[in-house]
């Protein structure tokens, strides 16, 4: 099931495949498969919906090229996340670097809006408190990656995860303690 939003739209004919040629994953299947985590990992990352959207869609068109240009594949998934968390580092650094503060565009809610810290809210609050790098790791990580897919997606040693990620869940951690302090 696609999320919300996100079409794909493929050539009725199939091209002819080469009984020499590695069997390649089909683009359709894949984008079943991976389409809905992908839509939730950039969305997370994000904090925007459509952006999330055009992010995904963007991805599997840049795996549609890749596979046509005769590119190999062989971890779909870590591939694929690798592109999004590309994409959406793009993105925010665009963003941070090129948009002002535009006090009707911001979303966030104030300090004393009621409900603002419990469960989920109260998570991606403090999610939202860290440093990119630890963002990526600990949304990464939730969507069940493995660590040398998590290293190759935030471009780190495959042997830093793990302590990189400790020290990210530590930050977050206390972001989450330092929430519930602030008076409703």
């Amino acid at each position: 099931m696609a999320p919300h939003g996100l079409v794909a739209t493929f050539p009725s004919a199939s091209p002819a495949v080469d009984a020499g040629a590695p069997a390649r994953p089909a683009v359709v299947d894949l984008f079943d498969l991976h389409a809905p985590a992908l839509y939730r990992f950039a969305a997370a990352m994000l904090r925007d919906d459509d952006a999330a959207q055009d992010v995904v869609q963007d991805t599997f068109v840049k795996l549609m090229h890749h596979l046509a240009a005769g590119g190999s594949l062989p971890n779909a998934k870590g591939w694929l996340y690798t592109v999004v968390a590309h994409a959406c580092r793009d993105r925010q650094r665009r963003a941070w670097r090129w948009l002002p503060w535009i006090a009707e565009r911001d979303r966030r809610a104030s300090p004393d809006a009621t409900g603002r810290f419990e469960g989920r809210e109260a998570l991606l609050a403090a999610l939202h408190r860290l440093r990119p790098r630890d963002r990526l790791l600990v949304a990464l990580r939730a969507q069940g990656l493995s660590y040398e897919e998590m290293a190759a997606a935030a471009r780190i040693q495959p042997g830093s995860v793990g302590r990189l990620l400790a020290r990210a869940l530590d930050r977050l951690a206390a972001a989450l303690a330092q929430l519930q302090e602030i008076p409703r």
